[in-house]
């Protein structure tokens, strides 16, 4: 049986749209100015692996379309070997915030609901997501956030594609950037910790690597959990 053809896990072509209509599409944002990290954060390295390939481990078990938003000429890190090869989307008004990229990631795809993410939650948990998608599909909701401590998390959420794209293209067109109004704009369905507990008993997906020090502690956490104190 001949070799599998080697598959490029440091995708560079962006792709304008992606074919094959899903149930569910996970977006993962990677790009941002990154101002309070001080660098890139998608190739910021936690426990060896760059937290973008954290946040594509996760999503690739639940969702079977994974599209990769960068900015404008960002070079990606290399993926694990064994993810499927995700398509990326460039953002070119990166400078515009997180609501330009969500907007990038609906608009390259055929999808109905969209989960939507930043690569700096490296330990999201599979079956969170796998949770809010079923929420968002039995709901109708065209927003479905996990709420953590009473606030909404746009960025751990489920989107329906058509209303949320078109609200948030609405809303750059208007130079409106906060993303936590737009969305809230929208046909939510709040989950709270009641609710989402059972799927993240440690509340792993809400730990964001925002700045150096708290990847040394999401660092130190998991060090903790698998024993290796190295």
């Amino acid at each position: 049986m001949p070799a599998n053809p080697p598959r490029d896990s440091h995708p560079q072509s962006p792709q304008s749209t992606v074919h094959s209509p899903s149930l569910c599409a996970a977006i993962i944002l990677a790009g941002g100015r990154s101002t309070r990290f001080g660098s890139d954060k998608a190739s910021a390295l936690l426990a060896g692996r760059p937290l973008l390939d954290w946040a594509v481990g996760a999503a690739v078990q639940v969702c079977p379309e994974l599209l990769i938003v960068r900015a404008k000429n960002q070079v990606l890190p290399r993926l694990s070997p064994s993810t499927p090869a995700p398509f990326v989307v460039e953002d070119e008004h990166d400078a515009l915030g997180p609501l330009a990229g969500m907007a990038a990631g609906l608009r390259a795809t055929t999808a109905a609901h969209c989960f939507v993410m930043s690569c700096d939650a490296p330990l999201v948990q599979p079956a969170l997501i796998r949770m809010l998608i079923s929420l968002a599909i039995e709901s109708g909701a065209e927003a479905t956030l996990s709420d953590a401590d009473g606030r909404l998390q746009p960025l751990l959420a489920v989107y329906r594609r058509e209303p949320a794209l078109a609200a948030f293209e609405a809303a750059l067109a208007a130079g409106n950037l906060r993303v936590t109004p737009v969305v809230e704009s929208l046909h939510t369905r709040p989950v709270p910790r009641s609710e989402w507990i059972n799927a993240d008993p440690e509340g792993d997906s809400f730990r964001t690597c925002n700045t150096p020090e708290a990847l040394a502690r999401i660092d130190a956490h998991v060090r903790a959990r698998t024993g290796n104190r190295s």
